[in-house]
């Protein structure tokens, strides 16, 4: 292992995942927990006569990045949570180790 990530450093290579997932359409439900899971969401409710503005973050927010529709390009740590998301949804999906610069 450490032979490998000392050769990875040399090529300045680092490992990631390229998961790839399925999701009906009309699976409307799943659909919407997965987005925000990925993107985030904005809430905004009704304060004493103004508004106020809640942000929660997405999984991009943390670095995970959109590569097509239904693709994502994560770090290790961040597959991780995504797959297990999937997994909870019960949504199919494809995973695959990748190096990149």
């Amino acid at each position: 292992m450490k032979e490998r990530d000392e050769l990875l450093d040399r090529l300045g290579l680092h490992e990631a995942t390229l998961v790839h997932y399925d999701i009906r359409r009309a699976n409307v439900r799943a659909r919407t927990a997965l987005n925000r899971f990925l993107f985030g969401r904005l809430d905004v409710k009704a304060v004493n006569g103004g508004s106020k503005t809640y942000r929660y973050p997405g999984l991009t927010d943390a670095g995970a990045e959109w590569v097509g529709q239904s693709v994502f390009l994560l770090e290790p740590g961040l597959s991780d949570r995504l797959i297990a998301r999937l997994r909870e949804l019960g949504i199919r999906h494809w995973a695959r180790t990748v190096y990149v610069q």
